[in-house]
């Protein structure tokens, strides 16, 4: 008979309802991880992916060219900036020259976000970073668009940014205000005090996005091995990774995705190895001008460089945050798995094996990014950074106040 009778068609039926059949996985698009940021880069001028573009489309060769050109345009007018901040400098340990140190070196850090952007859209490093990132989604035992959903991370961005925005601007208008650079500085010409708050605009921008890229690139890097761990766990519990072929599964994804962390680290290291010090000199500064500075300048004053206190922290804050959360994610399996004492008793060999690899593949990889190429971002350096250094501007505060009761002219 053509037509299957209705026992045939429920023993089909039910048998079919214990096979767990693969879920078909959207694929992680730039829309997706970047969102809105995605099109706003292109206010910065350093949008250059029509360069990338123009290597397989030879149609737009004059286009890429003008791009070239006005990316260059913004890094020598970053650069120009940084210069009259750096030129407003005054005596040692005065309120001018902790002023300008703390805004020369974040003009530095935005001189490093300029370079990246450009050289993270010329080389397509976001679009690389999604092909890889598809193919471990792909690894999944189970889809969860929870993980894959970054509209929260979009809103609270647009909430930072404009925190950040309001606090860097509120000093160069406060500044232009006065016709100077910075507030306790010298008086300017007047095309030079009215234009840096134009300037200081461009920067907000390109600190921002850049940032803002780094964060959502690093967040999808935890994400994953922390869905990773959750599977991991829940494999556990249910007593499934005592079959060899399960095991040897999450060992070969967590191979993949300790392989798509250094890819990615390849690219975000040119921010992270070298903007947190710039980052911590300026919260030094900034710390000591709260410090020592209180009493002597007007309320208003005070409040526009605290509140630029705040915004430095904030950014130095989440230019470590993403690459420690990364890195306790990786060090977190080894944790699932030396919680468990029923590997040591296994006597399947294949099973010891791959538990032995996946924890020293957890405790034993190279893949921190380092600053200066020497100081590895985790979790431990990084609470103590951020406990260390804000301190030193305290300490610097108390050295002037020593100095000032000595007698000696500052």
């Amino acid at each position: 008979m053509i037509n299957p009778s209705i026992d045939t068609l429920e023993q089909e039926t039910s048998h079919s309802s214990r096979i767990e059949m693969p879920e078909v996985k959207m694929p992680m698009t730039e829309e997706f991880l970047l969102g809105p940021f995605r099109k706003i880069i292109k206010v910065t001028g350093l949008d250059c992916s029509l360069i990338a573009l123009s290597q397989h489309n030879p149609h737009l060769r004059i286009k890429a060219i003008i791009t070239r050109v006005v990316a260059i345009a913004v890094i020598v007018v970053i650069f120009f900036r940084c210069g009259m901040l750096f030129k407003a400098e005054g005596p040692t340990l005065s309120l001018t020259w902790a002023e300008s140190n703390m805004f020369a070196f974040m003009g530095i850090q935005s001189i490093v976000c300029t370079f990246c952007l450009f050289g993270w859209t010329k080389n397509e490093f976001v679009p690389l970073h999604l092909t890889r990132l598809n193919k471990v989604r792909s690894l999944r035992i189970k889809e969860n668009t929870v993980v894959d959903d970054y509209s929260n991370i979009h809103r609270k961005a647009f909430i930072w940014s404009g925190f950040w925005f309001a606090a860097i601007l509120s000093h160069a208008i406060a500044s232009a205000a006065a016709q100077k650079v910075i507030i306790s500085g010298k008086i300017v010409i007047a095309p030079l005090y009215i234009t840096m708050p134009f300037i200081t605009l461009l920067a907000c921008f390109i600190v921002t996005l850049c940032l803002i890229y780094y964060f959502l690139v690093n967040a999808s890097l935890s994400r994953e091995i922390e869905y990773f761990n959750t599977e991991l766990e829940e494999a556990k519990q249910e007593k499934r990774l005592h079959d060899s072929s399960i095991l040897l599964e999450f060992c070969h994804r967590q191979a993949e995705l300790v392989r798509l962390v250094e890819k990615a680290n390849e690219s975000l290291s040119s921010y992270a190895t070298t903007a947190p010090m710039f980052c911590f000199t300026s919260c030094i500064n900034a710390v000591f001008i709260a410090s020592g500075f209180s009493s002597s300048l007007p309320s208003v004053i005070f409040a526009i460089l605290l509140f630029n206190l705040f915004a430095v922290i904030a950014i130095t804050f989440f230019t470590l945050r993403p690459a420690s959360n990364v890195q306790f994610y990786l060090s977190d399996t080894a944790r699932i798995l030396m919680d468990s004492e029923e590997f040591e008793c296994s006597q399947d060999s294949d099973v010891f094996k791959g538990y032995q690899v996946m924890i020293n593949r957890s405790l034993k990889h190279n893949m921190k990014i380092r600053v200066l190429r020497g100081i590895p971002i985790y979790p431990a350096s990084m609470n103590f950074a951020m406990f260390i250094f804000p301190n030193l501007g305290s300490l610097l505060a108390l050295v002037r106040k020593i100095l000032v009761n000595q007698g000696i002219q500052i």
